[in-house]
């Protein structure tokens, strides 16, 4: 590795207003190396990085301090200059959230095309060779089919490693990965950070991957840095802060990691959800084929799969989202029709949704506490006992009653979760299906918001169909699991007896590939 860094950044003091959020942090990233940065949600991570790819938000500006390129001594970002960084110069991003930066109007090749056009300044054709290679770095099946499609055909992992390609077409020497793999369920996380590694490798790029996946950081990263409060309060090679951290923050996101296991509710013997051979098509797909399956009263169940397993459209089909293609679906002793306007009226009373993204679920027009009057006056609800009622239920999801006149920009990814669960209970339910609903947060929050569902869930007596990728954290909160592979469950029973001895060699590989596996 050569003497002289890469990437050198210096007392980068970052500021929205006379707000300070990052203070004074230095680092070097070298050649071929994997640099994690870690932290809680509002550490300070994500927008050091945003600072150094001169991407802020509106409002925020480099108050001190400089980014420099050190083999060629340009220096990009310093206070009081205009921000002149090498973006698609020798420095490129992958995002979190590929659906939110792909153009979905766009075939996927001209996307990644139209960033080589730019960067590389070569011929239309030109392009076209070179995205359809790229598509093939990044392991696409069929590259020059691939090249044809549009964002919504492809999944989940495949739309990241378009996004890897679209980062690569700029020829890179940074790479700033941020939360690249977050929403991805294990096997698919697996195989993404098995592409980087292995791009990162064959280029000798320099990549900055930032995270708050202790698990992920063991298995990819040579060197981490711990964020607290926007500052660097732990460094090191990641043997020695992983094993052995220093700082107690440090020392905290490591006991984080350890889930706590809630105490399992006993099963009521009373059904209140039961599907019969239900299936959902879509022209020739089948996304749910044939899933017979019975919820009891007070359950917690969780419902794990891959990507495109039909996880999601299932717990739809459950509270009537999605009319089933053929088979039966009951709630109590009523047919769920979602033709039936009565019978969804009905439903709707008892069965609520809970989102995987709060920061889509929620109006940025509309106070929370009047997205969650919304709710009440459609349940029938008085305008003055609906405010009292608003304020009550965030009270009940631990937030402020004042927090009622506050816009969903003013909270955290965590505050917004707990708004968002404050809205499903709003019109009372017994069942609640929770899609996700905490696959983005960082694990401390993670643990915040279990706990918060583990006390309303005795304290009103709700039945939870729990969906997720996360195998530890589904393992910590339901007594039983379902396993769904292609729309089929292929394997239920008691938690922990699957999760220590998993029947199907599919619930076997969804246990191997969590990042704690991987190490």
């Amino acid at each position: 590795m050569p003497d002289s860094p890469l990437l050198k950044v210096e007392r980068l003091t970052v500021s929205f207003g006379e707000n300070e959020v990052v203070h004074g942090v230095d680092f070097d990233l070298q050649h071929g190396e994997i640099l994690a940065i870690v932290g809680e949600s509002g550490s300070g991570k994500s927008v050091t990085c945003s600072a150094i790819a001169g991407l802020l938000p509106r409002g925020g500006h480099i108050t001190e301090g400089t980014c420099s390129h050190q083999p060629s001594g340009a220096q990009w970002a310093a206070a009081g200059t205009p921000a002149n960084p090498p973006l698609g110069r020798g420095l490129s991003l992958v995002f979190q959230d590929p659906m939110s930066s792909l153009n979905p109007s766009m075939r996927i090749g001209w996307q990644v095309a139209e960033a080589a056009l730019v960067h590389r300044q070569c011929s239309k054709s030109e392009a076209r060779t070179l995205a359809t290679a790229l598509l093939n770095e990044v392991e696409l099946p069929e590259p020059q089919t691939t090249f044809e499609k549009y964002p919504h055909e492809l999944s989940g992992g495949q739309k990241q490693r378009v996004m890897i390609a679209l980062a690569l077409a700029a020829d890179p020497e940074v790479l700033i990965a941020d939360e690249p793999t977050t929403a991805l369920d294990t096997t698919v996380q697996k195989s993404i950070l098995a592409l980087l590694k292995k791009v990162q490798e064959k280029r000798r790029m320099g990549v900055i991957f930032i995270t708050h996946d202790l698990d992920v950081v063991h298995a990819i990263a040579d060197r981490v840095l711990v964020m607290q409060h926007g500052r660097i309060v732990e460094s090191g090679d990641v043997q020695s802060v992983l094993l052995h951290p220093a700082h107690p923050y440090t020392r905290a996101l490591l006991r984080a990691r350890d889930i706590e296991k809630f105490e399992q509710n006993s099963p009521t013997g009373i059904p209140l959800v039961r599907a019969v051979k239900a299936s959902k098509w879509y022209g020739d797909f089948c996304a749910v084929r044939d899933v017979s399956l019975s919820i009891e009263k007070g359950e917690r169940v969780g419902l794990i799969g891959e990507s495109g397993s039909g996880k999601s459209t299932l717990g739809r089909m459950l509270i009537g989202m999605l009319p089933a293609s053929s088979g039966t679906i009951t709630f109590g002793e009523n047919v769920v029709d979602p033709a039936n306007r009565l019978s969804m009226d009905h439903l709707r009373k008892r069965a609520q949704l809970v989102f995987q993204d709060p920061y889509a679920a929620l109006n940025p027009k509309l106070t929370v506490g009047s997205a969650l009057e919304e709710v009440l006056h459609h349940a029938g609800v008085k305008a003055t006992e609906a405010t009292r009622r608003a304020q009550s239920l965030l009270e009940e999801v631990g937030l402020e009653a004042s927090d009622a006149s506050k816009y969903p920009n003013a909270f955290s990814g965590g505050q917004r979760q707990r708004i968002v669960i404050a809205r499903a209970l709003a019109m009372e339910p017994h069942f609640l299906v929770l899609d996700e609903s905490v696959a983005a947060l960082d694990v401390q929050i993670q643990r915040d918001v279990l706990a918060l569902l583990d006390r309303i869930g005795r304290e009103r007596s709700l039945t939870y169909l729990f969906i997720s990728h996360d195998l530890d954290v589904v393992a910590s909160f339901c007594n039983r699991l379902l396993i769904l592979e292609n729309g089929r469950i292929v394997e239920e029973g008691k938690t922990d007896q699957i999760m220590q001895h998993p029947s199907m060699e599919y619930t076997a590989e969804l246990l191997d590939s969590r990042p704690k596996n991987l190490r």
